[in-house]
């Protein structure tokens, strides 16, 4: 018996080692199975990232949905290939297979449901791009400066990440937190260990200082946020021997704010903690948003309620996504797969999720025509 297409096409888009951002074989094969559609199709590239905008019709109104094929590498242990698609106890194996070539694949699926079976009164729009996981600035980012170069018009948007906490369709992420970026570098003398107390070992302090960075509570959330968070993420010393204390380490830290903090409250609050042998630097990566009206949030949700029985919570948990550049073109929300299950060995997708997310894919198209932006 054949698989259902949604799985038949996951079973394609897994086998592409489009490990971020090299995802032009995965983007051809998504522009050739659109075109076939009748979409019209764009294939943009900028710099090393390949892109495509593909649109259905030529209505005022345009439902788009957006999404990446690029993957994480597929580092430690797999129990399978993690480019073949492999199925295990209705669990579906491999690389990307919930973030985010499942939840695509159900969308496409679903996109040649409604095509084939029901007559269109707006325009169906997609955006694909290679490079979300790194988000170095050429792919959904220049998608969206090249369309509104072109004053293209889209009146709302769903991402298909992974975006719940568990099964697919009990969330929508209408938005996210900020991200600051935080490179910290000590400086001291380098020594012999036995001249550690002689010359100081700056590592010893540098760790008290990170130590403290790590028990700072900034708020306790509120509103439609979580609350904010410092998470270390890196300390490196470059040193493969243990006779010799470096001049330098290195610590990275990311920290994800609430609507509470800025960028410039929060760098104050490092910087003037900072010990004086120890310099700062900061990338600002995105401020916090809520990128879609209430009137949209509420037609997700009842059209999520009918496909699947379920009323879907709200709310901005979750990490950064390519909403942060499409809000500045239309509404946009997140409706996906399983977050806990994004970027681990071993990464899955359940069958029952792929269903539930064709299901609800088809029923907000179906239902779109009802609803009314103003």
């Amino acid at each position: 018996m054949n698989n259902p297409l949604h799985i038949e096409l996951l079973s394609k888009l897994v086998s592409f080692k489009s490990v971020t951002p090299d995802g032009a074989d995965a983007i051809s094969y998504c522009f050739d199975f659109l075109q076939k559609l009748g979409f019209s199709c764009q294939e943009l590239k900028f710099g090393n990232v390949t892109n495509l905008y593909a649109k259905f019709g030529d209505f005022e109104k345009n439902l788009c949905f957006a999404g990446h094929v690029d993957v994480v590498p597929a580092f430690g242990r797999w129990d399978t290939p993690p480019f073949v698609l492999t199925e295990k106890n209705n669990l579906l194996y491999g690389r990307g297979t919930n973030d985010m070539k499942g939840p695509l694949s159900a969308c496409f699926a679903a996109i040649h449901d409604f095509i084939t079976l029901s007559p269109t009164y707006f325009s169906l729009s997609v955006i694909l791009t290679s490079d979300e996981e790194i988000m170095e600035g050429n792919g959904t980012k220049k998608v969206i400066d090249f369309l509104k170069s072109k004053g293209e018009k889209i009146s709302a948007c769903i991402v298909c990440e992974s975006c719940s906490p568990r099964n697919a369709g009990e969330y929508i992420k209408i938005g996210c937190r900020g991200s600051l970026n935080v490179d910290l570098i000590s400086i001291g003398p380098q020594c012999h260990v036995i001249n550690g107390k002689t010359y100081g070992n700056h590592l010893h302090g540098f760790v008290e200082f990170l130590s403290y960075l790590s028990k700072i509570q900034l708020d306790e959330g509120g509103g439609d946020f979580p609350a904010s968070d410092f998470e270390l993420t890196s300390i490196d010393v470059g040193n493969n021997v243990r006779n010799i204390i470096p001049e330098k380490a290195i610590a990275k830290l990311n920290i994800r704010f609430n609507d509470l903090w800025n960028f410039e409250k929060l760098e104050k609050l490092i910087s003037r903690k900072l010990p004086n042998n120890v310099n700062a630097s900061f990338e600002r990566f995105g401020c916090p948003f809520i990128g879609s009206k209430e009137k949209f949030i509420e037609f997700l949700s009842k059209s999520i309620t009918k496909s699947i029985g379920i009323s879907p919570k709200i709310g901005t948990l979750g990490g950064s996504s390519d909403a942060l550049f499409i809000k500045e073109l239309t509404n946009v929300v997140e409706i996906g797969s399983s977050i806990s299950n994004a970027h681990i060995s071993n990464e899955f997708i359940s069958k029952d999720d792929m269903l539930k997310l064709r299901k609800i894919y088809f029923s907000i198209m179906n239902d779109f025509e009802e609803w009314n932006e103003m």
